[in-house]
């Protein structure tokens, strides 16, 4: 009886390490479909310095800048866009005072904060330095529906695998904050619909086909092209402190240094 025992035993312990061995497999498989984006990107329009700021300045800046452009509103949203680009005294007060150690969605994507992307069978990953993540997953979920979906600040976002570039849709982004910094009048509705093709393009680029609709405030789609490019002299991403003093202020999200 004992020796019966003993050989179940046995059998039990061998049947266990051949599923565990098996459901190892598997997840190497699902590993081995998945592209490789390791690596520091930052957005291709900050090629930061040690001071923080673009060469160039303000004006260079603002050519590669994307989400600053005019949105292709209709004729009710337009009215109220130039209604609020003719307040030049409150934006050119929001551009002075302007500090932010975060952004929301669409912005994150055009920040100066470098990442890194984290590419699961589950779900993808974008880690920014100053602490904030987008969740984007791909296990076949849908958008929360009824109360269970409420507008935050990087919105709900599902991704699927077409060969290897993800396919990303956003939805419930919080229509409350302006569209980017610099974009202040720029608004967006509740009903705003964001999709994403992100894909490595070369070896140092990463691009982001993002459209943006929305059947409330837009005359039609709205097309751009991000590009992201791989920091070659920077090998970790550092603890974020976004604390600004007399010594580092807090300009466009980015901590610097001012001269003495």
């Amino acid at each position: 009886m004992r020796k019966s025992f003993c050989t179940v035993l046995v059998f039990l312990a061998c049947m266990a390490n051949a599923m565990a061995e098996h459901k190892s497999s598997d997840r190497i498989r699902e590993f081995s479909k998945l592209p490789n984006w390791s690596g520091i990107w930052v957005q291709a329009v900050w090629p930061l310095e040690v001071s923080g700021r673009v060469a160039g300045g303000e004006a260079k800046l603002r050519e590669g800048l994307q989400l600053i452009r005019q949105p292709p509103y209709n004729a009710e949203w337009l009215a109220k866009y130039q209604a609020g680009l003719a307040d030049t005294a409150a934006i050119a007060a929001k551009n002075a005072t302007f500090t932010a150690c975060t952004r929301g969605f669409p912005a994150l994507m055009e920040s100066p904060w470098m990442f890194q992307v984290i590419v699961l069978p589950e779900e993808t990953l974008i880690l920014f330095e100053n602490g904030q993540v987008r969740h984007i997953y791909t296990d076949g979920r849908r958008h929360p529906s009824g109360d269970d979906l409420w507008p935050v600040r990087l919105g709900d976002s599902i991704g699927r695998w077409e060969g290897d570039a993800l396919r990303i849709e956003t939805v419930a982004r919080d229509s409350t904050e302006p569209l980017a910094p610099r974009a202040w009048v720029s608004m967006l509705s509740d009903q705003a619909y964001f999709t994403e093709r992100l894909r490595l393009i070369d070896a140092d680029t990463l691009e982001d086909q993002m459209t943006i609709e929305d059947p409330v405030a837009f005359a039609g789609p709205w097309h751009m092209n991000l590009k992201y490019a791989r920091q070659k002299v920077v090998n970790r991403l550092l603890e974020y402190n976004c604390i600004e003093n007399d010594r580092n202020p807090v300009v466009d999200g980015k901590m610097i240094i001012r001269s003495p």
